[in-house]
């Protein structure tokens, strides 16, 4: 370990035991939340809860009481308590500004499902978070609305709810590696804290769509960054401060999935593992969710990633880039 690490390491802990001291952890949730994924990362304890419950479909649809459960279960494992409520205190404060940031590219019944995002949005309102605060956000407004969200620009008693096309982008481009790109208003200038709520599925260039190649829709220019596997540019979007600096929590959708031919729908190749997978560290759930899709692909015969040239590479860059663990074997998988 190199001084610049020792130093680094130590000020984290400086930082966090201060601020306990002055029983204010509780007010600085991102820098309590950032210091814990780092330390985490560093010690090869990364922590990736994940919950389960196939009784969340029923005959017409999701169920969302039982979605609730799963992710405040999830987002409960993840901060190590049993009370919901003190998890979200623990990751967010009243007056943080909160993105969510979800997926639904695909449409109905392979993006972000607006029960989960309700369940997330239930309990920051019960930690006092104003849904004035809170933007549910995505790459147009008209994709938000396929997969079943209700767009809201201006009213403060729900959540806003509008895509990049009504938000707009920074007038400038800001650089991260080799990536160069205007950003969203939403992170850019509006939002303090950030969660990421992806769905699990294939990508038919980058390997794995999940956490990190969500954050493609901050910018304005993604069609760009694909080359190589999406690598190292998926690693570099994930490194600017504006996701780096801001995001809080990963709580991917994996309630459907999808093993082959994402980004798009394809039906015959989804399944329904019934899931919520959550943690702050979002390399180690992209890692993880390599390894899901990989072994639905082998049980229907299909060659894995790595053998169809589209292996998530980044993902390894990413780790060396210090955004979180890419060794599966040193990811703390919890099941429930």
């Amino acid at each position: 370990m190199s001084d610049n690490d020792t130093t680094r390491r130590e000020f984290l802990r400086q930082a966090c035991a201060a601020a306990a001291g002055a029983g204010a952890l509780s007010l600085l949730p991102g820098v309590a939340a950032c210091a814990d994924a780092a330390e985490k990362s560093r010690s090869g304890q990364a922590l990736v809860a994940v919950r389960t419950n196939p009784k969340v479909f029923t005959d017409t649809g999701l169920d969302p009481v039982r979605v609730r459960e799963l992710v405040e279960r999830s987002v409960a494992a993840v901060v190590g308590v049993r009370d919901p409520k003190e998890a979200f205190r623990a990751l967010f404060k009243p007056d943080d500004v909160v993105a969510i940031k979800v997926n639904c590219l695909a449409g109905p019944e392979m993006s972000s499902s607006p029960a989960v995002v309700a369940a997330l949005v239930a309990g920051l309102n019960a930690i006092g978070v104003e849904n004035r605060r809170i933007v549910i956000w995505e790459r147009t407004t008209t994709e938000l609305m396929r997969a079943g969200f209700a767009p809201n620009s201006n009213d403060a008693s729900r959540p806003l709810c509008y895509g990049n096309d009504e938000g707009g982008f920074g007038r400038e481009l800001s650089f991260s590696g080799d990536v160069g790109s205007m950003w969203t208003n939403v992170l850019g200038s509006r939002a303090t804290a950030l969660i990421n709520v992806p769905v699990l599925k294939d990508h038919d260039l980058a390997g794995v769509g999940c956490a990190m190649k969500n954050m493609y829709g901050a910018i304005h220019n993604p069609n760009r960054y694909h080359d190589n596997n999406c690598d190292p540019y998926v690693a570099q979007v994930s490194a600017h401060p504006f996701v780096r600096g801001k995001l809080r929590l990963v709580l991917v959708d994996a309630l459907t999935a999808q093993y082959h031919g994402g980004p798009a729908r394809v039906v015959s190749n989804q399944w329904r593992p019934a899931a919520i997978i959550a943690s702050r560290d979002p390399v180690a759930v992209d890692r993880l969710a390599y390894d899901i899709i990989d072994k639905e692909r082998a049980s229907h015969g299909l060659a894995s990633l790595a053998e169809s040239k589209r292996p998530p590479r980044w993902l390894d860059t990413a780790g060396r880039m210090g955004l979180g663990e890419s060794r599966l074997e040193h990811i703390r998988i919890d099941r429930a």
